[in-house]
């Protein structure tokens, strides 16, 4: 097995064996996944202002590529202006956050791969235009509303989330989020969807995240706005539906459904937001969902993570005054006090 050092663990079956990256139970788990089920190849799409899987910043995405190479998952990216073709190896298609409408054609590509029995993630941000990817998902039975959902319940602003960032403790009956039910996700700045009520034939969409009673979606939506409040007769009343899944008849004898899953933002897998609550666990029980691993849908154990305090200047020096000089400088004249009387 090539072991080098003490504490390896080693994961094998038949004559396939793979050394886990840690002794812990995700690293170990992970290692079981890699043997008994292969490498599966998750491609990002880019080409329109799209999330960087490079970018540690707060909106970049390293996170979430290290979350899904830890799961088994290869992570690679596609520009479909280049090709208008999917990739053969691709398990599942992802497109975080595009800050322009792709082509019609690249559209075309996507809706092909669908129904020939691929997979895709669509998460589209509020206040863009994506009048192309609206027409994909209403010919699917899913209406792409041009809003911002604002949610003003009380309990929500416990977590000390604003309005504009919906705390979901509502989900519905996919596999995707039965683990979730004890759980909050956030969704920060999102637009909602509509689930057609009329039956289509060869589509099946469910709502996955519902908002509070208390939410409404601005319609009509402009980044530029500053002030925001309810207009009866033209906003969207909660509860507002901001993730839906769906499935698509493949088209051929014997080929896969098609599945895809729609969200209002692409920040619930941002850096900054990926460690709150439910997000990792909602977002990976999607990819699982959508690449056919359903068996893997669980709520992950948490990561040991490094805990930093952020203090301002005016903070740091009150620690300086009160740590550094203030104690000693007491303790001496406590010292002194006592000393003075009895000398």
């Amino acid at each position: 097995y090539g072991v080098r050092r003490y504490g390896t663990v080693v994961v094998a079956t038949g004559d396939r064996h793979l050394e886990a990256q840690s002794e812990t139970e995700e690293g170990v788990s992970n290692a079981l996944i890699r043997v008994l089920k292969g490498q599966k190849t998750v491609y990002f799409v880019q080409g329109h202002g799209e999330r960087d899987l490079e970018s540690s910043e707060r909106p970049g995405y390293d996170r979430v590529k290290k979350q899904l190479e830890n799961e088994n998952y290869q992570v690679n990216t596609v520009t479909l202006m280049q090709k208008l073709e999917i990739p053969s190896d691709c398990a599942l298609l992802v497109l975080a956050g595009p800050r322009s409408d792709p082509f019609p054609q690249e559209v075309e590509a996507i809706r092909k791969y669908v129904t020939g029995g691929g997979r895709v993630m669509l998460m589209l941000d509020p206040g863009i235009d994506l009048p192309n990817l609206a027409k994909l998902l209403a010919d699917w039975n899913v209406t792409v509303r041009n809003d911002l959902v604002i949610d003003q319940n009380a309990i929500a602003q416990l977590f000390g989330t604003g309005p504009e960032m919906p705390l979901i403790i509502k989900y519905g009956s996919n596999p995707i989020v039965q683990p979730l039910k004890r759980m909050a996700t956030l969704f920060p700045v999102t637009r909602s969807f509509d689930v057609g009520k009329e039956y289509k034939v060869g589509m099946s969409v469910e709502s996955l995240c519902e908002t509070s009673e208390d939410s409404f979606g601005v319609a009509d939506f402009n980044p530029r706005m500053r002030v925001v409040a309810y207009r009866a007769g033209k906003d969207y009343k909660g509860p507002l539906s901001v993730a839906v899944a769906g499935s698509v008849r493949a088209q051929g004898e014997g080929k896969p459904e098609g599945r895809f899953v729609a969200l209002g933002t692409s920040s619930l897998a941002a850096n900054v937001y990926l460690g709150f609550q439910g997000n990792r666990d909602l977002f990976m029980n999607m990819v699982n969902w959508l690449s056919a691993d359903e068996d893997l849908i669980a709520i992950r154990p948490q990561p040991p993570e490094s805990q930093k305090l952020e203090l301002t200047a005016q903070q740091m020096r009150r620690v300086l005054y009160l740590g550094v000089l203030g104690v000693p400088l007491f303790i001496i004249g406590a010292g002194a006090w006592v000393w003075w009387p009895r000398r």
